[in-house]
């Protein structure tokens, strides 16, 4: 991301290791000629998916800033998350406090950027929440840790914050996701300190 000519914002993405991604074609399989999802190689014939890949990228990471910059819009929406939920199943799901340091370092994991590009796995959020405080005290077996996490995740479903990709392991936060945590992470980290020292004053 950067400032062109000091007028325009503009976000680009590179694309290195294409095969992380999938394109639809036509190969063969047992002597039939079939259309499957296969990984994505160099060369200018995946150009179009190379363009679809970075285009909805630039949009998701877009509209994420979009929110980070104004958090007004997203504030009722406060209200949603903050209440108790049941997933599909209809097993209940507790609510979350997203002034809780606890909380926002989950939203923090779950909405970095890096997500933006292909969502996230349960690996990807056990590797961002290694480095928080609190959760240095979760079992070291790594099994267990990833039984932790999808029940995170399903919590983080239930509430609709993030969706799963189809035919993947991976999940993508919602559009109503990135308004939410976004919000709370900015409420937390700049507006929180500034109201508490005018009150205080």
């Amino acid at each position: 991301m950067y400032d062109k000519s000091a007028l325009v914002l503009r976000v680009e993405t590179v694309i290195n290791s294409p095969a992380e991604f999938k394109v639809r074609k036509r190969v063969t399989r047992h002597g039939k000629s079939q259309a499957e999802w296969v990984a994505m190689r160099k060369g200018v014939a995946y150009l179009f998916r190379y363009c679809e890949v970075s285009m909805l990228a630039n949009a998701r990471y877009l509209n994420a800033l979009a929110v980070v910059d104004d958090p007004t819009e997203a504030k009722r929406d406060l209200d949603r998350v903050t209440t108790r939920k049941k997933d599909a199943a209809g097993r209940p799901c507790g609510a979350f406090n997203p002034m809780a340091r606890h909380d926002s370092d989950l939203f923090r994991a779950v909405i970095n950027g890096e997500h933006s590009l292909k969502g996230f796995t349960n690996g990807d959020i056990r590797r961002k929440l290694e480095a928080a405080p609190q959760f240095k005290t979760w079992h070291k077996d790594p099994k267990k840790q990833s039984s932790k996490v999808s029940r995170i995740l399903r919590k983080f479903h239930a509430h609709g914050l993030i969706a799963k990709i189809s035919r993947t392991r991976r999940w993508k936060v919602t559009a109503y996701g990135n308004r939410v945590m976004a919000t709370a992470i900015y409420l937390r980290d700049s507006d929180f300190h500034r109201v508490y020292a005018s009150r205080a004053a």
